[in-house]
């Protein structure tokens, strides 16, 4: 393993993957959306609840690697702070910068470390695609 890789590996994505404190689906939620890598596997369910636009608790179930639970465990973070829905667009966007060389927001510096791993992008935005999904299909 390179020293790059091996950087990846041991950075802090892996810790919040190995604790998963925030994965677990809602008992009754407003919006749920699903994500599927057909390249990996990966898979990620996002339950939302949102009141006047805000997010007031976001839940997830993941069948995926390390890195797609992390941005999983990032996002819940987030979505506890009180995002908007309309945020939650934008903060797609702006990890998918992170992914290409951008500075990454307060909060989402770790994912900078998966820039270079193209193949690994998809996992790390996996949560976001639900989300999405969720706040269309619930009309949120």
């Amino acid at each position: 393993m390179d020293a790059q890789t091996r950087e990846l590996f041991e950075s802090s994505l892996l810790s919040l993957a190995k604790e998963r404190a925030r994965e677990g689906r809602l008992t009754n939620p407003r919006a749920t959306g699903s994500a599927k890598n057909p390249f990996c596997g990966d898979e990620i369910t996002v339950d939302l609840d949102v009141i006047d636009g805000l997010l007031s608790s976001l839940g997830y179930e993941a069948k995926a690697c390390s890195l797609c639970v992390a941005s999983a465990e990032l996002l819940s973070q987030w979505a506890e702070q009180g995002g908007s829905v309309g945020q939650l667009a934008e903060l797609a966007e702006t990890v998918k910068s992170v992914l290409q060389g951008e500075a990454a927001p307060d909060g989402f510096e770790a994912l900078a470390s998966v820039a270079p791993f193209r193949a690994r992008h998809k996992c790390v935005t996996l949560p976001f695609d639900a989300a999405l999904k969720a706040v269309k299909d619930g009309e949120t």
